[in-house]
């Protein structure tokens, strides 16, 4: 392998502070025996042809090979010329090439010496162009296997290992060494802006057409992280993302790749992260693990509605570390303005990060490659409160461009957004209609909708159409008559209540028949937004905004197991979302 350096990483300046302020939504809105190196009779070893390697004493006995079951001894199909029993520096052949059969090991004369007679240990296997052995070489001592277990002459996958351009031939399930391009560079150093913890890696394989490609990841060479590779070339490499790193430190990488159904594997590299987020924008006051035991480590998308930063979109950690954000091209402040951002989510293919603002007014959308390069704003869109990923790159947001009601739009990366719900069909009665909630649910391929004071409403994506409203089921009183965030499961419906604690913010989950199954009243309120998410492992998340900008994770028993603090009495959370990795769909659609 060349050695291959990444470019020169620059330092991330500081970003300028924003004070955006004011307020969104309010409550009214072997190789031959000795001197045979075999004919093509298969009643022997290798050493000779596809089909066998030699006669007795050429190519080995049951109780030793020179390589794997379909061994040869040089070239893919041949153990090389006759009598041989491997070179050093070039027997045994390729990936699939040995000193004899699996099922052959010979009588003494053959298969190879214990420490490698198809291939040495060290070194054999060779080059496309090694030979399969001297026509005067012997075939070892009756229990040699001529190298590993898997009796292929050398290391286990490459029938001799010590090769950089070995390459196998069939994909026995651990990777080869390949001959990879590899370039790496961080974000920041394509754009000072973007963040020094976004690690962008260039590469080719030469060896066949790649069908599946991951790169592997983390703090040491046991990796532990997993970014997928998307297939599609571009200039003739694949360009991949390492996402969910931590800040001024020095993480390991290799790829791992399936071409022609061989597997390869790099050499290890090693990205050195550039400096964190400043705080004078975004920080993490506490990140208080109150029991370890029970959380459900991961991501957490988040971004502020009002005051400094909030025109930040930010990712926690396992570990309470912003490992990713994006400061995006707002304007003006509170109500007169675009507001700070409402809600900041990732597209279900993972490729973007979108977000909406808060005014009551509405704002353009605006989205950025999780490379935070290239932000576009989407003219002509009306956009608040709240944006959800649907399907691949397709998002659906609430429009506040609307006179009569905010109703639901979709929209892509090509910027056409389309209305699929007119909200005043079923929102009737007078009075206001302010949506102030949106997520969507890919089992029963339905919206819910959340308006400020009449509750939620599910409807299908297809027909646009009412399916039924929590109202049918409960009164509104239940909750306090005030709700924003929420979440559909398979047998129940979560939602924030904002007036449903005890002079405070509450959770409430209900049966699809309306039965109350639990609540959850921390004491900590928030008159504004508010968010709830059920978690896959059964926990559930808490948002809360206002002054009191704290996150809760409750397990089943609505016991609390972390609370991060935001900064309280500062800026106001928006909405935030829960994902166990940085790739991918989010959970939530698919609870």
């Amino acid at each position: 392998m060349k050695p291959v350096s990444s470019l020169v990483r620059t330092s991330l300046p500081m970003l300028a502070i924003l004070g955006i302020g004011v307020m969104a939504c309010t409550q009214s809105n072997g190789g031959g025996g000795a001197g045979s190196g075999g004919t093509t009779n298969p009643s022997g070893g290798s050493g000779g042809s596809v089909s066998g390697g030699g006669t007795l004493g050429s190519g080995g006995e049951a109780t030793g090979s020179g390589g794997k079951a379909t061994g040869s001894g040089g070239s893919v199909s041949r153990g090389g010329t006759p009598g041989s029993g491997g070179q050093a520096t070039g027997s045994g052949g390729k990936a699939t090439g040995s000193g004899g059969s699996a099922s052959r090991g010979g009588t003494p004369g053959s298969g190879g010496q214990a420490t490698g007679s198809g291939g040495e240990t060290t070194g054999s296997g060779g080059r496309a162009t090694g030979r399969g052995g001297a026509t005067t070489g012997d075939g070892g001592q009756v229990t040699g296997t001529g190298g590993s277990r898997r009796g292929s002459g050398g290391s286990t996958a490459d029938a001799g290992s010590g090769n950089a351009d070995a390459a196998a031939k069939e994909d026995t399930g651990t990777p080869t060494q390949g001959d990879f391009d590899v370039e790496h560079h961080l974000s920041s150093d394509e754009d000072p802006k973007a963040p020094g913890t976004i690690g962008i890696v260039s590469w080719a394989l030469a060896a066949g057409t790649v069908s599946q490609a991951h790169i592997e990841f983390g703090l040491d060479t046991s990796y532990g992280m997993n970014a997928p590779v998307d297939l599609e070339l571009a200039e003739g490499r694949f360009r991949t993302l390492l996402l969910g790193m931590k800040p001024d430190h020095t993480y390991h990488f290799r790829i791992v790749a399936v071409a022609d159904g061989a597997t390869y594997a790099s050499d290890d590299y090693t990205i050195q992260t550039g400096p964190p987020l400043s705080n004078s924008l975004v920080s993490v006051r506490k990140f208080n693990v109150i029991n370890e035991a029970a959380r459900e480590p991961g991501f957490i998308v988040a971004s502020y509605w009002t005051g400094t930063g909030s025109s930040v979109a930010f990712i926690i950690d396992r570990d309470g570390d912003i490992v990713w954000w994006h400061n995006f091209a707002l304007s003006g402040s509170g109500m007169t303005g675009d507001g700070g951002i409402c809600r900041a989510r990732m597209s279900a293919d993972g490729k973007h990060m979108w977000m909406v603002v808060s005014s009551n007014k509405g704002g353009l959308i605006r989205s950025v490659g999780m490379d935070s390069l290239d932000e576009v704003a989407y003219q002509g869109t009306v956009a608040s409160h709240d944006i959800t990923p649907v399907e691949g790159a397709t998002m659906a947001y609430l429009d506040y461009g609307e006179k009569d009601c905010n109703s639901i739009f979709e929209i892509d990366p090509k910027g056409t957004p389309r209305e699929v719900v007119e909200a005043s069909d079923f929102i009737t009665g007078g009075g206001m209609c302010h949506g102030n909630a949106l997520r969507y649910s890919q089992k029963e391929d339905m919206y819910t909708y959340s308006e400020v004071s009449s509750g939620i409403y599910v409807i299908d994506r297809k027909t646009g159409k009412l399916q039924w409203k929590l109202t049918d089921k409960v009164s509104a009183s239940s909750w306090g008559g005030a709700n924003h965030g929420h979440h559909l499961l398979d047998n129940s419906l979560l939602l924030f209540a904002n007036k449903g604690g005890s002079n405070a913010s509450a959770v409430f989950e209900y049966a699809l028949d309306g039965k109350k199954i639990m609540s959850y009243d921390s004491g900590r309120s928030a008159q504004n937004l508010g968010d709830v998410q059920r978690l896959p492992g059964g926990n559930t998340l808490v948002s809360y905004s206002n002054s009191q900008s704290y996150i809760h994770e409750i397990d089943e028993n609505q016991k609390l197991v972390l609370e991060i603090d935001l900064g309280a009495g500062g800026p106001s959370l928006g909405y935030v979302l829960w994902r166990p990795s940085l790739y991918g769909p989010p959970p939530d659609i698919g609870l």
